[in-house]
């Protein structure tokens, strides 16, 4: 809820080649009446067409138009959109473009959201916190799934999680490798419920499994064709919780709530060191994937 007399935040989208882009825009409306009351879209900027990834070949002029149909007025640079903004919003498709965002707006000292893929290097990541810290620019991130009141209710339940078992729609893009496109999201998951001290990743068999350095464990699996649901079961000494998570514009709610009080509060939706675990888990399978051994985190 929007704090009493308080006025909506105003939030800029940088890149629209992200369906996130329309439902962000949608679930905000006014700032007052819609499902995420607290904020509303003012401002955007386009970016411009990756031709060599075809989330953002195929769909960025259509969902810009989409946008514009909305009524948000285009900006002609991302400095225009934050200078009309409380806090910015870089739904930018390809996680390639986010590190040069970061370093573009960072110093502009508006909150930024990066949205799911944070960055496709564990360096990149660290090097993009280190300058929005240096900079005094609240960074913001993590999957939608995270914000959910399904892992969040099974999470709290839990208690103490030892192991948690994620199953999901695993497709990839272009110039994004294993996990890096829509498994990161399972890799998120598993970071919130497990924490950022994963020790190694071992993507040599049919699923991944991470292992922290207390033993805790983490196993991902799905399958490359997308389907709409991710489900999951944490386990800890007080037994099991199970749950399952469909994607829709509703499941958005969550993210777009605790992005708005993240702003208001001054304090990260993800803390720094689960940005860099999970772009690093991501990064290990990758390579364990494409060397056939498992990935030691912690050399």
């Amino acid at each position: 809820m929007t704090p009493t007399g308080a006025q909506p935040l105003r939030f800029g989208l940088i890149g629209v080649d992200s369906a996130h882009s329309v439902q962000f825009t949608r679930l905000f409306g006014d700032g007052r009446s819609g499902m995420v009351p607290g904020g509303s879209i003012v401002a955007a900027w386009q970016g411009p067409t990756v031709a060599d990834f075809p989330p953002s070949r195929d769909r960025n002029d259509q969902l810009a138009d989409e946008v514009a149909g909305l009524g948000v007025p285009w900006l002609d640079s991302p400095e225009a959109v934050a200078e009309a903004s409380d806090a910015l919003l870089v739904v930018a498709s390809d996680s390639r473009t986010h590190p040069g965002y970061l370093r573009r707006l960072s110093p502009l000292g508006k909150p930024i959201y990066i949205d799911t893929r944070f960055a496709p290097t564990r360096q990149e990541a660290i090097e993009m916190l280190e300058q929005a810290s240096a900079d005094g620019c609240l960074v913001l991130a993590g999957s939608p799934k995270r914000f959910t009141p399904e892992f969040r209710r099974a999470l709290a339940a839990a208690g103490d999680a030892e192991r948690i078992d994620l199953d999901g729609p695993l497709p990839e893009q272009p110039h994004h490798p294993f996990l890096a496109w829509y498994g990161v999201h399972l890799v998120d998951l598993a970071v919130a419920a497990l924490g950022p001290d994963c020790a190694t990743v071992d993507a040599t068999g049919d699923r991944v499994v991470a292992t922290w350095a207390d033993g805790r464990v983490a196993v991902l699996g799905g399958d490359a064709e997308w389907h709409p649901v991710t489900r999951g079961v944490i386990d800890s000494p007080t037994g099991s919780q199970a749950f399952a998570i469909e994607a829709s514009e509703g499941m958005l709610v969550g993210l777009l709530t605790s992005i708005a009080a993240s702003c208001r509060s001054g304090l990260p939706t993800v803390p720094p060191a689960e940005i860099v675990a999970t772009v690093a888990i991501v990064e290990a399978a990758a390579r364990s994937r494409a060397d056939g051994v498992p990935v030691d985190l912690q050399r």
